[in-house]
């Protein structure tokens, strides 16, 4: 998120959308930074020799910074044991003695886990006016923050940046719990380890404080840094303009001297992390983390609100809305963040949201899979192939088939063998089977051809519907070409039995259209798709009035085809359940071109 926020700042996102961003690297005024950069080192036109200088040369600089009316000086420089030549550590007390003075120390871990201070070179412990340390173990070496406060036993260990906002402001700072901690009067909110947050620095920052081997020239944009060597030997009136009321900071940024430490924005000098927290304690930029207990729930909810919304779209609907969901909310996090310096968890958030997103696909891949072959197992031996496929492709085949019952116009051709019954008395089993199965297979492919759906046999009797389960506009005369050219096919194959010295028959067949109920018909452990209504039962009276080898349309499809066929209209006929006799039509031929029966 700190990336995201450093990179929107960079290209001026922010600014352009009007976000009221926190400008993380506005200067503060309150701050110096005094920097013993590879310029100060063995600088003898300044007076300086190798590093470590004498501290004599310190005792002159705090002399200096209280003529110039600086009001603190803090040194995150280690100063553990006094040094060889006594006269230096008597400059360096008498500079101390004129300027309130911050000193550093560090922390040390016993073999068993005890917590301690390193010791402070004891002539110059007592003359500091606050002490505080300048590292902490880090997870896994990386600078995310530094506790306010550590306790050690009986002793309260405060941090350095915590020590230097006290003596600049007069104000105490302490620890109210693992969450918060009072800086005067106002709360400072830490993380639920008792840290206090370290602000990013922009990619701007990142840039200038980038390591250049052999003439390093580091800066910060939110306080104002000068050379060791510059300062050393600056007027006091200079040094007034620079430093006057405010917190100097003296501490190392040369590359030679290796204090610098890791954080998630790079490898910085110690000096800027512990600059950048002095920061935030004067300027009151705080990183607040949300209660725990709201993280959960984000991670609970989100995922599970979104992946109730993915099942209500296709899959590809479904893994857009996840993607544009991740994203909305990776911008509300960062944005929120940006403003408010509210941290909202965000990784885990969506990481939990693709999570739910992938989970809802695997399932809806298994559950669709089956339901998919269900819609292969019940329609497969029906219809072609082709109707099986158009259905699959549908992102839910189960809506798309309607198997709760829908009311459609549909064309009912039902076809039988005409004395079948007296011809099976002559054959052998095997033998009725073998030329019913050549038969059905010849018949079943012409209806598929013209797109229709098998619905059942009955003995010798075929009955299809034109068309399942997707109703076209031409489904009549679809199945009535059917018709014509299965009495074609019907005498071909007739030709072909007599030649192996089979018994030849005819077929009667008869078609009517109308409104039907279409949809799964059974039990709960047996269901089959199929038609029901008046109209099923006028064509399967149609079909019993038909000679061998005629085609009987009733007039509701003659309406639908005159155009296309030729027929000679019958005698009406009655049926069982009309008042009135049916007008009906024998189909000759078709009009384009089909062979005349």
């Amino acid at each position: 998120m700190n990336d995201a926020v450093a990179f929107a700042n960079d290209k001026g996102i922010f600014a352009q959308l009007h976000v009221p961003a926190v400008d993380f690297e506005a200067p503060n005024d309150a701050l110096v930074l005094i920097k013993i950069d590879e310029e100060s080192i063995g600088n003898t036109a300044a007076g300086l020799t190798a590093f470590p200088f004498p501290r004599s040369v310190y005792g002159r600089l705090l002399s200096n910074l209280h003529k110039a009316g600086a009001k603190v000086a803090a040194f995150d420089i280690d100063f553990p044991e006094p040094s060889a030549d006594p006269s230096q550590d008597a400059a360096f007390a008498a500079g101390m003695r004129q300027m309130p003075t911050v000193l550093p120390y560090t922390i040390s871990t016993t073999s068993q886990g005890i917590l301690g201070r390193e010791s402070l070179d004891p002539r110059l412990s007592p003359l500091a006016v606050r002490q505080g340390f300048t590292t902490v173990d880090n997870p896994g070496g990386i600078l995310l923050g530094q506790p306010l406060e550590i306790a050690a036993g009986t002793q309260r260990l405060q941090s350095f940046a915590a020590a230097t906002a006290e003596a600049f402001t007069g104000q105490t700072v302490s620890r109210i719990d693992t969450q918060h901690a009072r800086f005067g009067n106002r709360t400072i909110p830490l993380d639920d380890r008792g840290v206090l947050l370290l602000l990013p620095f922009t990619e701007q920052a990142r840039q200038d404080i980038t390591i250049r081997r052999g003439a390093e020239t580091t800066t910060i944009p939110f306080a104002q840094t000068v050379s060791f060597a510059d300062a050393y030997r600056m007027s006091v009136s200079d040094l007034k303009t620079l430093a006057g009321g405010k917190a100097v900071v003296i501490g190392s940024t040369a590359q030679a001297l290796g204090d610098f430490v890791l954080t998630p924005f790079g490898r910085i000098p110690g000096v800027y992390a512990n600059l950048r927290l002095i920061d935030q304690l004067l300027s009151g930029k705080l990183v607040t983390i949300v209660p725990r207990a709201l993280n959960i729930a984000l991670i609970l909810l989100l995922p599970f609100l979104l992946a109730f919304l993915v099942t209500q779209f296709n899959a590809t609907r479904g893994i857009l809305l996840c993607l544009i969901a991740v994203v909305l909310y990776g911008v509300f996090a960062i944005v929120f963040y940006a403003t408010k310096l509210v941290w909202v968890d965000m990784l885990h958030v969506a990481m939990a949201m693709l999570l739910a997103t992938l989970f809802i696909a695997i399932y809806r891949t298994i559950a669709e899979g089956t339901e998919r072959r269900m819609i292969r197992n019940l329609f497969g031996a029906h219809v072609s192939p082709a109707v099986v496929d158009d259905l699959l492709r549908s992102d839910d085949p189960r809506h798309a088939l309607a198997l709760e019952g829908k009311r459609v116009k549909a064309t009912i051709f039902y076809s039988d063998i005409r004395g079948f019954t007296a011809i099976s008395e002559h054959l052998a089993p095997d033998e009725i089977y073998t030329q019913l199965n050549e038969y059905f297979e010849e018949m079943c492919a012409i209806i598929f051809k013209y797109g229709g759906y098998v619905d059942k046999f009955i003995g010798d009797c075929v009955m299809s519907v034109f068309s399942a389960p997707n109703q076209q506009p031409d489904d009549a005369r679809r199945a009535v070409r059917a018709a014509v050219e299965q009495q074609t096919r019907i005498k071909e194959i007739g030709d072909r039995w007599a030649s192996r010295g089979q018994p030849v028959f005819t077929v009667g067949m008869g078609l009517n259209t109308g409104e039907v109920i279409m949809g799964n018909l059974g039990s709960s452990n047996r269901l089959n798709y199929t038609v029901i209504g008046d109209s099923v039962n006028t064509a399967s009276r149609l079909y019993n009035v038909a000679l061998g080898g005629q085609i009987i349309i009733s007039e509701s499809t003659y309406d639908e085809v005159k155009d296309t066929v030729e027929a000679v209209e019958l005698e009406p006929v009655s049926v069982k359940g009309k008042s009135l006799p049916l007008r009906i039509f024998n189909v000759t031929r078709m009009r384009d071109g089909a062979v005349d029966r």
